[in-house]
């Protein structure tokens, strides 16, 4: 199936890199995932499941996923994984066959959620922004208004928008970076960039726009909510709350409050001016 706009922006001609996942893509029935352990579900919707130090993302209940349904599988490490795709993920075109969404959404989040839990890394629900080389990140809760303020930053020549809705934050080298991923919101901005990362700026809506310094303790109560915790993992969850403490202890935190408006761009233009 051909890549989203989005996904199309991410695609790397020579995956030669140290961070690779090898996807492994099987017109084929998975494991028997009754014996699994479920981890983490949404009812019928989806589950995580368990066998060993083996794990598996299942659309569906188990006892209809296989064989018609979509599971992906990886190990502990998740350097290797591999799609189990049911005949409902495949149809027919012409004399070929064409499977449907196998490595997309949310196969490739969820893989690169537990890739990052111990390498150093977080999947924030935010946007991103970058003006001269720095990167500022907007995190929210659905509604904050990432997509409204996403939208003020095009309409007055912001440099460069990560993203409206997922942005990465890794440290590599000492150093905290941010990234755009494939996965936009309702504006539609998914850039394959990264700068470093100057601060963290928590949406809310106010009478007024003005950004106020947050604590560590502060801005950690509002990081959680905001970032996709393995919560159902106990070891990846240490490595991932200690993340965020050596993020929030090398970048700043502060609340943007804001009108809906052109006007908070300049204000952040200043912001960052200034740091």
């Amino acid at each position: 199936m051909p890549p989203t706009a989005a996904q199309a922006e991410f695609i790397c001609p020579d995956p030669s890199g140290k961070d690779v996942i090898h996807v492994d893509v099987l017109i084929d029935s998975s494991p028997d995932l009754r014996t699994w352990s479920p981890m983490v579900s949404d009812g019928p919707a989806w589950s995580i499941r368990q066998s060993g130090v083996r794990r598996c993302l299942c659309l569906g209940e188990p006892s209809t996923v296989s064989p018609a349904g979509l599971v992906a599988c990886w190990q502990d490490e998740v350097t290797q994984a591999t799609v189990y795709s049911g005949p409902d993920y495949v149809r027919a075109r012409g004399t070929t066959l064409e499977m449907c969404n196998t490595a997309g959404y949310p196969v490739d989040q969820v893989l690169l959620m537990y890739y990052l839990a111990s390498r150093g890394g977080l999947l924030v629900h935010g946007a991103g922004a970058v003006a001269d080389g720095r990167a500022l990140i907007f995190p929210g809760v659905s509604g904050a208004g990432k997509t409204t303020l996403t939208r003020q930053l095009l309409a007055n020549g912001w440099a460069q928008v990560l993203s409206d809705d997922r942005v990465i934050v890794r440290s590599v080298d000492g150093h905290q970076l941010a990234y755009g991923t494939p996965w936009p919101g309702d504006a539609r901005v998914a850039l394959n960039a990264s700068a470093p990362l100057a601060a963290i700026l928590f949406l809310a809506r106010g009478t007024e726009t003005h950004i106020t310094p947050l604590s560590p303790q502060q801005a950690l109560h509002r990081l959680l909510p905001a970032t996709s915790i393995l919560w159902h993992e106990p070891q990846l969850l240490l490595d991932q709350l200690a993340v965020c403490e050596r993020l929030l202890g090398d970048i700043p935190a502060y609340e943007l409050s804001w009108l809906p408006d052109g006007r908070v761009v300049a204000h952040l233009q200043q912001f960052l001016s200034q740091r």
